[in-house]
């Protein structure tokens, strides 16, 4: 029979393993969140599409990023301040959330820009979810969003409604390496930019992987 002081030493033990887990596991995870908007930050972006890359090309599986920003975000800022400038961004990213699925990364990597890392884009949806499987449609959907949404903290003197302009690129058809995955999804977002922005540009991956667009 054990004896009862015997397991009080031996539960207290396990607590503090316990609590000293899951101080571990906070920190590791504020060190790859941005602590404005919640999002992943640069650093988990790099690692975490490393990582993914080299597991499709083990798998034949694709990946594929959004990479946006805020379209004249700078306007807003200058006119709102930078307590405004920092609620769009946040809510711009609680927006994104609410459009992407359990697996996709939404992170942000600088400024106004953010990109979404989407991989498994077959994996499973939670039963009864409306969401839709093509990453074209998530994207859209997340434009849309963007477009209608009341930012309340920019009261009646908004210089516009919000908007954004986009880059979609596919590995391994846009990219096979980190590097020519974000510059094919940068030089996608300039075209975005230069078309007259608010649009979504798409390479020709997104096509062979998502019969939506």
């Amino acid at each position: 029979r054990t004896d009862p002081s015997e397991l009080k030493v031996h539960a207290l033990w396990l607590s503090h393993w316990i609590a000293l887990a899951e101080q571990q596991r906070q920190l590791r995870e504020a060190a790859f969140t941005d602590s404005l908007t919640g999002a992943w930050n640069r650093r988990y972006f790099d690692r975490y599409l490393e990582n993914c890359l080299a597991e499709a090309a083990r798998n034949r599986q694709p990946v594929t990023i959004l990479l946006f920003d805020v379209d004249d975000f700078k306007n807003f800022n200058d006119q709102h301040g930078h307590a405004v400038g920092d609620e769009i961004l946040r809510a711009t990213v609680r927006l994104l959330k609410t459009c992407v699925r359990p697996e996709d990364r939404v992170c942000r990597i600088g400024g106004d820009e953010f990109a979404v890392v989407f991989y498994q884009p077959d994996g499973p949806r939670e039963a009864g979810s409306s969401q839709p499987t093509s990453i074209f449609e998530i994207a859209r959907r997340f434009q849309k969003r963007v477009q209608t949404e009341e930012f309340r903290v920019l009261g009646t003197c908004s210089p516009g409604p919000l908007a954004i302009s986009g880059g979609l690129a596919t590995f391994p058809w846009d990219g096979r390496t980190p590097s020519e995955l974000l510059g094919a999804a940068d030089r996608l977002l300039i075209e975005s930019k230069s078309a007259g922005k608010n649009a979504i540009r798409y390479g020709s991956g997104v096509l062979c992987c998502d019969d939506s667009p």
